[in-house]
């Protein structure tokens, strides 16, 4: 009978042992979220259509894969990124983006990325360093960086894939203004695949080209003309030979046209009123001029080119420029006309921005 007794009391002495632990385990302020959608929502400033991603976990902890968009963003351009967060395995959505708010002051969105794939913030996040440059748009109660909404500007355009990681960090008493992504319990770490397209909105629709040599010591002008009669349409554009003297100096002026309206557009007047945000480059049959020397900057910004006018910023725009004939000789002449909002500097190159034009003439030099 004793020994009877003692082993009750042993069972009693364990069962209550885990009902404690079982406890102390289940704090709710120790618990992860549970969290199994996530709405990423890009809105740009220049008022075109919002840019959404979402990653979604249909299972939540199960063995299904979850779905994951890409986030495809045009270059140069400043988007607002709003987050939400569900929770979608009970009967009814349970919204986590609201629990976060209430709780602002125990939670911080991490953020890492591909490295030059945002012109703003530089850099490539701030997981690796907290006091590494994003844009958060809200605070908590104490002033400290939330992240359910950040501000973000696209850098040039990458063929390549990039990644977005998000981080989502549950700090209760312990989010100060210098914890970092180590510091607490993990709610959310995903990675997003990211892509910097071309600014195809913003190119110029642009049809007729005529590029004007006039000699700088007197004499005729030479005129040149690339026309494209229905656009993007089937038909081959024409293209006129620029036919140039030997060892003689011209200014090059530039006008471009859409004469596809109703009304012929004049494209030259609305690149000189943006000429902040477009830079014309070239490339020569190599050594065709003897100024420029080599064979233009399309492949090296750095290479000379002698351009007479700049933007307000005192860099090269390209619609006048100065070309100096060598001898006789024949090959073609490129020029590529780049739209760089927000993205024009005097090192952005021709990999940088939209193309408005690419275009190549060939040139007899007699």
């Amino acid at each position: 009978m004793k020994y009877t007794n003692t082993l009750l009391y042993f069972m009693m002495f364990c069962l209550l042992g885990f009902m404690t632990s079982c406890d102390d385990n289940d704090d709710p302020e120790e618990m992860e979220e549970e969290i199994t959608r996530i709405e990423m929502t890009f809105t740009p400033d220049n008022g075109e259509e919002v840019v959404t991603a979402t990653w979604f976990d249909a299972d939540g902890e199960g063995s299904g894969a979850p779905t994951i968009d890409a986030i495809d963003l045009e270059e140069g351009i400043t988007y607002t990124l709003d987050i939400v967060l569900t929770n979608t395995l009970g009967q009814t959505d349970e919204d986590i983006t609201s629990e976060i708010k209430e709780e602002d002051d125990e939670h911080m969105f991490f953020f890492g990325f591909t490295d030059g794939y945002f012109s703003d913030p530089t850099g490539d996040g701030n997981l690796d360093n907290r006091n590494d440059p994003v844009n958060y748009n809200d605070q908590d109660s104490n002033g400290e960086p939330l992240g359910l909404s950040t501000t973000w500007t696209a850098g040039a355009h990458s063929e390549t894939l990039g990644e977005f990681n998000l981080v989502l960090k549950h700090q209760p008493d312990l989010k100060t203004g210098s914890s970092d992504v180590t510091v607490g319990g993990t709610d959310v770490d995903i990675t997003f695949p990211l892509q910097i397209e071309e600014g195809h909105g913003e190119e110029e629709v642009i049809n007729e080209i005529i590029l004007t040599f006039t000699p700088t010591g007197g004499g005729d002008a030479i005129t040149a003309t690339w026309f494209d009669s229905d656009g993007e349409g089937v038909a081959n554009p024409t293209i006129e030979d620029i036919n140039l003297a030997s060892n003689t100096e011209y200014e090059m002026s530039i006008s471009l046209a859409n004469t596809l309206g109703m009304e012929v557009e004049d494209i030259t007047e609305e690149i000189r009123e943006e000429d902040d945000e477009h830079i014309f480059f070239f490339e020569f049959t190599s050594d065709i001029f003897s100024n420029p020397s080599g064979d233009g900057n399309i492949d090296n910004r750095q290479d000379p080119l002698v351009y007479n006018d700049q933007d307000a910023n005192g860099n090269p725009v390209g619609l006048l420029t100065n070309w100096t004939t060598g001898g006789a000789s024949s090959g073609n002449f490129r020029l590529v006309l780049k739209h760089q909002p927000d993205l024009k500097t005097d090192t952005s190159d021709a990999t940088v921005g939209g193309t408005d034009v690419d275009i190549t003439l060939p040139i007899n030099i007699q």
